[in-house]
């Protein structure tokens, strides 16, 4: 992870922007989880609800509740005598994350493909092209929106927004898998072409051909996830 610049606290310890005229808990938990997601905050970084209440200008309240959300995402673990910390990558995890996507993702893609909704179709092309543009921008937070928006969008045609906030949660898995393996931008890049078979496949109203496109696009995690379950092995056998 690249040292903070001269002058600058380091993202753990920066101001966290809270507005008032909206709830403080949903602000606390998206900058957190946001920073455990870009790995400003590491694994194993401990999470002081004293410091971070102090860093927001808010009471502990809002903080607990936020960290409660991250603990339920195993994005945090709580410790007796410990308190926080931000919950390692455990290979198992990871791996669970990437097989609920396939299967979950799978079938949303293949569901859009039976009676394809031109409303739907132009929602996933516009959010292609904003990724582009992001990417060529080297704008990688806006590419991760973009990603999500694509995504999401299958889902809410369908309805299936409880199975969304499911695939949330693992897509939160593999953002830090990502980052950890300095991979961002090559994932992001795939998922431009992936996205435009997935589409495709859509629009020629093929459901297999859906189902298999989104399959190879989230099998870009496997080798990341090899990677990680190798570096666990080895600092297993050094202990």
């Amino acid at each position: 992870m690249p040292r903070p610049s001269p002058g600058r606290p380091p993202p753990s310890q920066e101001p966290i922007t809270v507005d008032r005229r909206h709830p403080a808990p949903e602000q606390v938990y998206r900058a957190l989880r946001q920073a455990i997601l870009r790995l400003e905050l590491p694994p194993g970084a401990p999470l002081s609800e004293p410091e971070i209440a102090l860093r927001a200008g808010v009471s502990r309240t809002p903080v607990r509740e936020a960290m409660k959300r991250l603990q339920a995402e195993r994005l945090v673990e709580v410790y007796p005598n410990v308190g926080a910390v931000v919950a390692a990558l455990n290979p198992i995890a990871v791996s669970e994350a990437a097989l609920m996507r396939t299967l979950l993702e799978g079938e949303v893609a293949m569901r859009s493909a039976v009676c394809p909704d031109p409303a739907l179709v132009e929602k996933l092309d516009e959010a292609i092209r904003q990724h582009e543009r992001a990417l060529l921008a080297g704008d990688t937070d806006r590419a991760y929106a973009s990603d999500e928006i694509f995504h999401r969008a299958l889902f809410e045609a369908q309805g299936f927004m409880l199975m969304w906030d499911a695939v949330d949660q693992a897509r939160s898995q593999l953002e830090r898998l990502h980052h950890l393996m300095v991979a961002e931008r090559k994932t992001l890049g795939r998922a431009i072409e992936d996205h435009r078979r997935i589409v495709q496949a859509i629009k020629n109203a093929d459901p297999a051909a859906a189902r298999q496109a989104m399959a190879d696009h989230l099998n870009i995690n496997a080798p990341y996830i090899e990677l990680l379950r190798a570096a666990e092995g080895a600092e297993g056998s050094d202990q």
